[in-house]
């Protein structure tokens, strides 16, 4: 079993009328193990941590 880090461009918009755009987030230390949904899990509550 191995990591990986990852940069991912992510689709962000507060609702569906307003303007979203891509942002980018480093996801370090990814089980290669790990599905997608596993790993935007993961990178979802980082983000939630802090405060984003």
């Amino acid at each position: 079993m191995g990591t990986i880090d990852l940069t991912l461009k992510i689709w962000r918009q507060r609702g569906p009328r307003d303007k979203g755009g891509f942002e980018t987030f480093a996801a370090r230390g990814i089980s290669t193990d790990m599905s997608f949904l596993e790993m935007l899990d993961m990178v979802n509550e980082q983000l939630t941590l802090a405060g984003r």
